[in-house]
């Protein structure tokens, strides 16, 4: 490996740039919303961890792969509106998982009754594409049966401004389907 080899895979193969994608969300009911959509600024394309356990014959000792992968979850940050509609979006969603809010009266506390799974996960998805410089998907990434685990706080302060609010989530999913373009 030299310095021409090196640059000579980047001319013909470029490098992929992480300013570069698209998030698209599709909630419980098969509702996609597009202004949650544009409003991502962060994505991650999760990673996964497959289990494994020493063996030990005499010898060589060596790790062996066994049972289904541990899915990383999937992480997305989001910029606020004024009225922080992206976080009330992703709190009716978790609210679908556990009843924590009272939907008549919106002020008192809601019967904590978890939710059945499919009318907060079934035909739940996130797809990640990754663009080229150019704006052209070259890479998919299709998380299905997903839900918000956790909502990230969300920091007010009377001190110097540093830019817009964000709220973060990570998401859970049943599985993941790459897609390669």
């Amino acid at each position: 490996m030299n310095v021409s080899d090196f640059t000579g895979v980047i001319s013909s193969k470029g490098l992929a740039s992480s300013n570069k994608f698209e998030v698209d969300i599709t909630f419980p009911g098969g509702l996609s919303i597009k202004d949650l959509n544009l409003m991502c600024d962060s994505a991650t394309i999760a990673g996964k961890t497959i289990q494994s356990t020493p063996e030990i014959n005499y010898g060589v000792r060596r790790e062996v792969a066994y049972n289904a992968p541990t899915l990383s979850d999937l992480t997305l940050s989001f910029y606020c509106t004024e009225k922080l509609e992206e976080k009330k979006k992703l709190d009716q969603w978790q609210n679908l998982m556990v009843n924590t809010i009272n939907n008549n009266t919106k002020d008192e506390v809601g019967t904590y009754d978890v939710g059945y799974y499919d009318s907060y996960a079934k035909d739940t998805k996130i797809i990640v594409t990754k663009l080229s410089v150019s704006g052209k998907p070259t890479y998919k990434y299709e998380y299905r049966n997903v839900f918000p685990k956790i909502i990230g706080a969300i920091d007010l302060s009377h001190g110097v401004s540093s830019g817009p609010l964000k709220v973060t989530a990570q998401f859970a999913y049943a599985y993941s389907l790459e897609k390669s373009i």
